[in-house]
């Protein structure tokens, strides 16, 4: 609920917390990038207009201000480090949302495992959304510490950072309608489930979409990409460390399906996060491959918050909250400013502010 004090500000009857001003925003609805100042109240965007009183102002003349990046599937534990070590890594490059796959930990710890990766991210600068993890272990053939079923996906689902059914990998069992695998989507029944199904095409992919896959992060050329947009799934382009399918795919966004695409790392290993960055290396090397900027900008901000129905983010627009960043360059995505929640918490690439204890101590990324 927006409080009255952000409506207040809204209205220009009250201050706000911090006034962003002088710079150009990217309006990822139009397409446009647009001069206007941003104000913040409680950790929202209270306002767009200029002039508006502020306690505190930034001067982010000669920049662009666009929403905070958000990944669209990662498995935290491919950085080998904890939540609080992986957001000093990511947000001072522009990051401040993920949706994460605890597959990993889940494999050894079960759901013990993925409530610890809950409680391990709270309060951070980097918002984690947790996408339960639908197949553990991968296959019947793995050595895996533990399992999760249906009950155990169930008791996970009333956690509010729960939004969705991980990337359901086991195709036979979606397509030939196993017990175990539709109790697992049933108890995700009316919450996003994505998808894994490289290479999967024809009846049976029609088979997996009719079963309520929304989207697929495995593609590795156009002509799959687009299979899979034109039966109303979801493709998020992803550059991993070992999977590196982002250029390969950009034939497939076009202006209708930009809407149904995103961008994700998957598994992104610390030497890649820390020389060529995270989501922002993403929208760099969509750009230099001839995606426009402010669309590169959208599948890293919009398009995944409405996948995942984070409609309080996503975008720079009044009522969502102030997860921004600054860059100087729109065509060379680099963060200078980002604020999370409308508080600064890093600059020039190092973490800045005040952070929970957890993610303080280390030297800055």
């Amino acid at each position: 609920m927006i409080s009255e004090r952000v409506l207040a500000v809204a209205r220009g009857e009250a201050e706000a917390d911090l006034l962003l001003a002088g710079g150009r925003v990217v309006d990822v609805f139009t397409g446009e990038v647009v001069r206007r100042d941003v104000a913040v109240a409680d950790g929202v965007i209270a306002s767009l207009q200029e002039g508006t009183a502020a306690r505190e102002t930034l001067d982010v003349s000669g920049r662009v201000v666009c929403p905070g990046l958000i990944d669209a599937h990662v498995h935290i534990e491919s950085s080998m480090v904890s939540p609080a070590q992986f957001a000093r890594a990511v947000v001072p490059r522009g990051t401040t949302t993920v949706v994460a796959d605890p597959h990993e930990i889940a494999n050894v710890c079960g759901a013990e495992g993925v409530r610890w990766m809950l409680e391990a991210s709270e309060g951070l600068p980097l918002g984690v959304m947790i996408a339960a993890s639908s197949c553990v272990p991968a296959t019947g053939m793995a050595t895996a510490g533990a399992a999760l079923e249906a009950a155990d996906l169930a008791s996970l689902r009333g956690h509010p950072r729960v939004v969705a059914l991980a990337e359901v990998m086991n195709v036979p069992g979606v397509v030939l309608g196993d017990p175990g695998v539709r109790a697992k989507l049933e108890a995700f029944a009316g919450l996003p489930v994505d998808g894994h199904a490289p290479g999967v095409s024809g009846r049976w992919l029609e088979a997996y979409a009719a079963a309520g896959i929304g989207s697929d992060h495995e593609c590795v050329g156009a002509a799959e990409a687009t299979e899979k947009l034109r039966l109303g799934m979801r493709v998020f382009l992803r550059e991993s460390t070992g999977a590196r399918n982002l250029v390969d795919l950009l034939p497939a966004v076009t202006p209708a399906t930009l809407p149904r695409c995103a961008l994700c790392t998957d598994d992104r290993h610390p030497h890649d996060l820390l020389e060529d960055g995270h989501i922002d290396y993403l929208v760099r090397l969509a750009v230099r491959h001839g995606l426009d900027p402010v669309d590169a900008v959208r599948m890293a901000t919009l398009n995944p918050a409405e996948w995942f129905r984070l409609h309080d983010r996503g975008a720079v627009a009044p009522g969502r909250r102030a997860d921004l960043v600054v860059v100087r360059d729109l065509a060379d995505f680099r963060a200078e400013t980002v604020l999370s929640g409308g508080r600064v918490v890093a600059r020039d690439g190092a973490v800045a502010g005040v952070w929970p204890a957890a993610a303080a101590d280390g030297a800055a990324v």
